[in-house]
Parts: C-alpha cells; sequence; structure tokens
C-alpha cells in the first residue's frame, strides 16, 4: 500500500520534531557565528570551513557534523567556485576529484565497522599535526598529479567521516600562488562535496535531521560570503600563513574533541 499524502506530512512533522529536539537555541546561535566566520575563511583562501567549523561545532552540537557541514561545505565552495571560474585547471582539479571518490569508497567501508569515532579523530588530528610541523621546519611535497590524487584521497577518506577535508589540499597547494590555488581548491571542495554526500545517502547514512540542519543553518553561510569582502587584504597578503594557521587549529581541535 502506498503512503497516503497524510502519512507523508506526519512522517515530515516528525522528522523536523526530532531534528530541533536535538539542538538548544544556543546552540544554533553559537554554530551561526562560527560558521559565518569559517565562510569567510574558506571564500578568501579557497580552503577552511569545514577544517574550522567542524572541530569547534563538534564541541558544543555534535548532531551537526558532519553531514550538515559537509553540505553548507557545498554551497560556500561553489560560490567560490563561481566567482574564480575564470581561473580553473581541470587537469589538476581532475586528478584532485578522482582521488576524493577513491577516499569516499574507503570512508564508507570504514564507517560500516567504525565503533569509535574518536580514535579516528585523534590519529586524523595528529597526521594534520605532524604536516604541518613538516611544512614549516621546511619539508615540501613536490608539485605533482600523484601529490594531487593522493591528498584527494586522504582528503575524501577524512571529510566522508568527519567533514574535515580540507588539510591535505592546503598542504598540496601551500607553496602556490593564491591565483592558482584558490579557484582549483574551491572547484575540488564543490564538486568532492558531491561526491561525498552521494557517497553516503547511496549507502544510508544521511538522514532527514541532516537536511533539516542543514537549511536552518544555512543563512549563516551567507551572512559569512557577503562579509568576505571586507577581509580581502588581510588574508590575502598572508596566504600561505592563513592556510598553515587554519590547518593547526584544526589539527588542535580535532585532537582536543578527540580526548574530551
Amino acid at each position: 500500500m502506498l503512503p497516503t499524502r497524510a502519512d507523508t506530512r506526519l512522517s515530515l512533522t516528525s522528522a523536523l520534531s526530532d531534528a530541533f529536539s536535538t539542538i538548544a537555541y544556543w546552540q544554533y546561535a553559537l554554530a551561526y557565528g562560527v560558521i559565518a566566520f569559517a565562510a569567510i575563511v574558506q571564500y578568501r583562501i579557497g580552503v577552511g570551513f569545514g577544517l574550522f567549523a567542524a572541530p569547534v561545532i563538534a564541541l558544543f552540537a555534535p548532531e551537526l557534523v558532519p553531514v550538515p557541514i559537509i553540505a553548507l561545505t557545498l554551497f560556500t565552495a561553489t560560490a567560490a567556485m563561481v566567482n574564480q571560474r575564470n581561473g580553473f585547471d581541470w587537469r589538476e582539479i581532475g586528478w584532485s576529484v578522482a582521488g576524493r571518490f577513491a577516499g569516499s569508497l574507503v570512508a564508507v567501508a570504514i564507517l560500516a565497522q567504525l565503533t569509535d569515532q574518536k580514535q579516528f579523530m585523534l590519529v586524523f588530528g595528529l597526521l594534520i599535526a605532524l604536516a604541518v610541523a613538516m611544512s614549516l621546519a621546511g619539508f615540501r611535497f613536490r608539485f605533482t598529479r600523484r601529490l594531487l590524487f593522493t591528498m584527494g584521497a586522504i582528503s575524501g577518506l577524512t571529510a566522508t567521516i568527519t567533514s574535515v577535508g580540507g588539510p591535505p589540499m592546503a598542504i598540496a597547494y601551500q607553496d602556490q600562488k593564491p591565483e592558482r590555488a584558490r579557484p582549483n581548491m574551491s572547484a575540488f571542495f564543490a564538486l568532492g562535496c558531491v561526491i561525498v554526500l552521494a557517497v553516503r545517502q547511496v549507502n544510508g547514512f544521511n538522514t532527514t535531521a541532516d537536511l533539516v540542519h542543514s537549511i536552518v543553518l544555512l543563512p549563516a553561510l551567507f551572512i559569512g560570503i557577503k562579509l568576505a569582502p571586507a577581509f580581502e587584504g588581510v588574508i590575502d597578503r598572508n596566504f600561505r600563513t592563513m592556510l598553515l594557521v587554519v590547518c593547526g587549529l584544526s589539527a588542535l581541535l580535532l585532537i582536543w574533541r578527540a580526548l574530551a
């Protein structure tokens, strides 16, 4: 027997009630501030939304991670991608997105067996911290297709599980000029988020509550994007430093969250 319109309305009402019953108003308000700031960083340097938003929001509203953050990353990366569409190198994007898809498939297999997400977050946070330390010490990765595919795969793996997929690509592009790095990273994250959400959906890891939270938080994203041009000078003059700072803070927050 097919569900009636009344059944559908009842199911939707129940889903909305369940979604809002788990989040207090103060949690939404705080999440708005975090998301607006993260959107500014993402829009200006091409990476940083999930890096900052996911670990911070997970500290006080874990229900908003990872799917709503991935969905919002898709919106902000797409906005940045459209704004910088003349700077794409589709060969670079193709290799990194192919890696993202491969990493996402591996992540789904891990999710099916994962019993303690905190252990994964701790390992990931330590790896990010190590990569930042290596960069500050002068160690460099040669910018190649293999590097893009590898970092894309690591990004897909970690983003699918924690919604934090930025550090690998930030490390890959740290020595590239901003006008090259920003559009390619924006395109990577926009396309990569579609892949991650699709892979999770096919395997049943997305929920109606995730959709509700994403919609409720969407205005915060637009606020951040609207304010982003005001930060152009400060962020653009310190591009590499900002990338490493965002990665370092993300590592510390992930480690903190894992040990909390």
